[in-house]
């Protein structure tokens, strides 16, 4: 599924990750794409969704400041690793929500809704700066007759790390796996 929010690969791996299901009804499929826009709004639940030990994610306002709703355009994710130390050290990763897009196509019975991330300083600007490369993430919905679809793109990751799974190499990016990002995408549409 191609996305105009979905920059072109630079450098480093892309990734492009991909789930979908076939509704019995249009009627379904477009409750099911209502559901799915709230759910991928919802940020702080995300990690509900993620399999195994993942990273707590928590929405933000640009000043850093724990927001308890929907995610806004210029809002941050604060991306909490899993591990011993790290919250008592602040050891925070963090990106901020670049764009948030829904379009609508009546005459192809299709409908899309993304939101874009990209990597970023703490926003607080405390002593954890971190120096942000420009990676960026998409995570695409889009609904197309009966069919919906969740796709997670991935540009110019710089990776963290490369652990062994169940088919082969399992890249890391910003704690999260792509197994975790392929069980949020399923989470988001189901």
């Amino acid at each position: 599924m191609h996305h105009y929010l979905v920059p072109q690969q630079q450098e480093g791996p892309g990734k492009n990750l991909e789930y979908h299901v076939i509704t019995d009804a249009i009627e379904d499929a477009e409750d099911w794409f209502v559901d799915a826009k709230e759910r991928m709004l919802d940020v702080n639940n995300w990690k509900r969704f993620m399999r195994a030990i993942s990273p707590d994610l928590t929405l933000t306002d640009k000043h850093g400041r724990i927001m308890n709703r929907s995610a806004h355009r210029g809002d941050h994710i604060r991306i909490d690793l899993p591990g011993p130390g790290t919250r008592e050290m602040n050891a925070y990763d963090w990106v901020v929500i670049e764009a948030i897009e829904y379009d609508d196509y009546p005459d192809d019975s299709r409908e899309t809704f993304a939101l874009k991330i990209r990597t970023a300083i703490d926003p607080d600007d405390g002593m954890n700066k971190r120096v942000a490369n420009d990676t960026t993430g998409t995570l695409v919905i889009e609904r197309r007759g009966k069919t919906l679809s969740a796709s997670y793109h991935g540009r110019d990751e710089l990776i963290d790390k490369e652990i062994e799974g169940t088919n082969g190499a399992n890249y890391v990016w910003l704690g999260i796996t792509d197994e975790q990002w392929s069980s949020l995408l399923k989470g988001l549409i189901e």
